[in-house]
């Protein structure tokens, strides 16, 4: 600020006092040495902060952006080929299973005890000796009003031992003995193998060399795709289709011709 002084002694006037104001007013309102330039630099390092602000801003979001997108791309192509190496190879189709008369274990056996079923007038229980170590096996058969209690004691017959184990009216069977029957069921005959037969002896059929299946499942209704083929002939002999029921003493018979074998 620039200094007025008033000489001792002078008289002042309005005229002096009014240009020692303008001089103190124009001193008071001059700028400073330095300010001007203190506020540009001062500006000038706003405005460099600030877009070092955006700049650092834009960076962010540019990495963010970028990982972003890595990560999804990244995660995307590796879990894709993830699951591409996960793949399993698609399963071949399995062949059709053979269905024929060799899935049946059919033997020869001999009943060695036979008595009317407790629960039911139209079975029998019966011990079949088929040769096993175990001992005779336990058999229900629908023969009881067919063929007489005293033509079944000791009798030769022809088993399916394969089957599923079954309850018949609270007791289990374990087999089925074969029997040729006419169309209406109202005469049955069980099938008979040649005398001389060792017990437990498998029959064989030509042209069918398979091997039996271990257990016949019911729900699979096997049985019922044999069926329509196992006939007496004309002869009375049993076969599958054109083959015979044949043991290594012949063949196995019933004294019902043209009939069905269940």
């Amino acid at each position: 600020m620039s200094a007025v002084s008033l000489e001792e002694g002078k008289t002042v006037e309005f005229s002096d006092l009014y240009a020692a104001f303008n001089a103190f007013s124009a001193a008071g309102s001059a700028p400073r040495p330095g300010a001007a330039a203190g506020g540009a630099g001062a500006k000038k390092g706003g405005d460099a902060q600030k877009g070092k602000g955006q700049q650092k801003q834009g960076g962010e979001q540019q990495k963010k952006q970028g990982g972003g997108d890595g990560k999804k791309q990244g995660g995307g192509e590796g879990k894709k080929a993830k699951k591409e190496k996960g793949q399993k190879p698609e399963k071949k189709a399995a062949a059709a299973a053979v269905v024929d008369v060799s899935i049946l274990d059919i033997r020869v056996g001999k009943i060695v005890k036979v008595e009317p079923h407790p629960e039911a007038d139209g079975l029998y229980l019966e011990q079949i000796d088929v040769g096993e170590e175990k001992g005779p096996r336990q058999v229900i058969s629908g023969l009881r009003k067919f063929v007489p209690i005293e033509d079944m004691q000791d009798r030769e017959v022809v088993v399916i031992l394969n089957l599923k184990p079954a309850k018949m009216r609270g007791i289990m069977s374990n087999g089925m003995v074969l029997c040729a029957s006419n169309a209406d069921h109202t005469q049955v005959d069980p099938l008979r193998p040649p005398a001389g037969v060792p017990l437990g002896e498998k029959l064989t059929f030509e042209g069918y060399t398979g091997e039996p299946i271990d257990v016949i499942n019911p729900k699979k209704k096997l049985l019922e795709k044999l069926f329509p083929d196992l006939k007496t002939d004309a002869d009375g002999v049993a076969k599958y289709k054109d083959a015979a029921f044949m043991t290594t003493k012949g063949v196995c018979a019933a004294s019902l011709k043209d009939a069905l074998v269940r």
